[in-house]
C-alpha cells in the first residue's frame, strides 16, 4: 500500500526517522516488521524489511533508518519528504514479540544500532510493562549522535537504560559482549528470571545466540515460546 509521509527527521550523516499515515485497518503486534519501498516507474528499486518503530496503539507507522549512499532503496529514501508517498507492506511479521517470549522476571532488550527499533515499539505498547517485574535496556551505538532518536524516550520510560558507544568517549562504553563480561549487564542471569531479545548486526546475533544457547537458554518461536528471542529474518 502507498503511505503518505507525515514527519521525517534526520540525526546524522547515517540515520534518519520518518513517519506516514496509518489506515485504521493495519493492525501489527509490538516487535513485528514489514516490507518498506519506493514506487518507481523508470527503475526497480528494492523493498527492505523495517521493524516498526510506532506503537500498536498510534495512530501513525514508524520506522528508523540507515543512510547508505550507494544503497539502492536508501539512497533514495533519504530524500523523502512530507506529502510523498513511500510503501509500506501490509502483512507484518516477526519473531521479535511478547508472543514468543515466555512472560516473568527480567525482561532484557539488547540492541546494536538500528536494533533499537522493534524495541521501541514495544516500550509503546503497555502490554509489556504488565508482562515483566522489571525491564533493561541495552543499546549500543558507534557515536553519541547515533541515540539522539530515541534516548530520550528511552529514558521517560519505566524502565532501566544502559546506553553505551564504541567509538566516542561516554558515560558507559563498550560493546555489549563487554558489558556482560564487566557483569554491568545481567550480572547473576539465568533462563528462569532473566529473558532476552536480541536485534543488532548479523554477527552480533548470531555471537549472543551462541552465548545464551550455551548458558541454558531456548530459543522461542511462533511454534513454542522460549526464554530468548532474536529477529531471524535479519540472520542468514
Amino acid at each position: 500500500m502507498l503511505l503518505k509521509v507525515t514527519e521525517v527527521e534526520h540525526y546524522t550523516e547515517r540515520l534518519f526517522r520518518f513517519r506516514t499515515e496509518r489506515p485504521t485497518a493495519f493492525k501489527f503486534s509490538a516487535g513485528e516488521f514489514t516490507m518498506v519501498g519506493i514506487e518507481n516507474v523508470e527503475t526497480v528499486i528494492p523493498k527492505r524489511a523495517y521493524s516498526i518503530t510506532s506503537g500498536p496503539y498510534d495512530d501513525f507507522l514508524e520506522f528508523l533508518s540507515i543512510k547508505v549512499q550507494d544503497g539502492p532503496l536508501t539512497s533514495v529514501l533519504q530524500n523523502i519528504k512530507i506529502g510523498d508517498k513511500i510503501f509500506v507492506g501490509d502483512k507484518p511479521t516477526g519473531t521479535l514479540t511478547l508472543a514468543n517470549l515466555e512472560l516473568g522476571g527480567n525482561l532484557w532488550l539488547l540492541a546494536t544500532g538500528t536494533g533499537i527499533a522493534p524495541y521501541i515499539s514495544l516500550l509503546r505498547d503497555p502490554e509489556l510493562f504488565n508482562s515483566f517485574q522489571n525491564i533493561n535496556v541495552v543499546w549500543t551505538t558507534r557515536l553519541i549522535a547515533e541515540q539522539s532518536c530515541f534516548k530520550e524516550f528511552i529514558s521517560t520510560t519505566a524502565s532501566n537504560f544502559y546506553a553505551s558507544t564504541t567509538r566516542e568517549n561516554s558515560e558507559l562504553e563498550g560493546r555489549i559482549q563487554l558489558l556482560i563480561e564487566n557483569k554491568v549487564i545481567l550480572q547473576d542471569a539465568n533462563p528462569d528470571n532473566d529473558k532476552i531479545m536480541i536485534c543488532g548486526s548479523m554477527d552480533f546475533n548470531k555471537e549472543m545466540k551462541k552465548y545464551f544457547n550455551d548458558k541454558g537458554w531456548q530459543e522461542g518461536n511462533k511454534k513454542s515460546a522460549g526464554t530468548f528471542v532474536q529477529e531471524r529474518a535479519f540472520v542468514s
